[in-house]
């Protein structure tokens, strides 16, 4: 059994489900404390995250998870921490009501039914410039978003197997990154040809990427 498998062994009230999800957490009882992290694992009842600075244990956080439908907002406490290299932190909801809570439920139900996912597809809606070797610039929009790739919309059909880099506004200050096509298709409510990408880039670009736009996101 793995260390992750080790702290994860005690009495639960509620299944335990693999997923990668950002989530933000935020103060207010550690001052100016902001951090984007990545679930491991989620349920009913709170969730394991994996996060670049912990906080104690005991410490009350707010939190802003992509659900893939709905930014839900929660209060929880974290109840555990696992020192770095892990970087690990349980944290056990205190309060999520209404329609968060039923986007939460939601989330769970699909999650433990017969086509769960690794990680979720989060809703973008993000202007990008694309380039197409050797010379061509093609503008675009982001709709979704995941650890793997990303769907987005062009004015034009681009081929399948064709490599690409795709920048976003230079206000958000990130690389590009290397991606390439691997489905497009007509849409009958949608202007434009939707394309499926597939990251290609190294996983700092990769993760450089997802961080700033996901953040763009939760915070707007």
């Amino acid at each position: 059994m793995d260390k992750v498998s080790d702290i994860m062994v005690e009495n639960r009230q509620h299944p335990r489900f693999r997923l990668r999800m950002p989530v933000l957490c935020e103060g207010p009882a550690v001052h100016d404390y902001r951090a984007l992290g990545v679930t491991q694992n989620v349920s009913q009842s709170g969730l394991l995250i994996e996060v670049p600075q912990l906080v104690a244990l005991g410490t009350a956080t707010n939190l802003r998870l992509l659900t893939g439908d709905r930014i839900a907002r929660a209060e929880a406490l974290v109840v555990w921490t696992a020192e770095p290299p892990l970087n690990l932190m349980g944290v056990r909801f205190t309060v999520m009501t209404g329609g968060d809570s039923l986007a939460w439920k939601q989330l769970l139900a699909f999650q433990g039914g017969p086509t769960p996912r690794d990680s979720l597809r989060m809703p973008i809606d993000l202007d990008i410039t694309c380039l197409i070797p050797p010379y061509t610039r093609l503008r675009g929009r982001i709709k979704n978003l995941s650890d793997s790739g990303m769907m987005i919309i062009f004015p034009r059909e681009v081929r399948a197997q064709t490599r690409v880099s795709v920048a976003v506004p230079r206000w958000l200050n990130l690389p590009p990154v290397d991606a390439e096509v691997v489905w497009t298709g007509a849409s009958s409510v949608i202007h434009g040809v939707v394309h499926g990408l597939h990251f290609t880039t190294d996983d700092m670009s990769k993760e450089l990427f997802l961080i700033g736009t996901l953040l763009r996101e939760l915070l707007h």
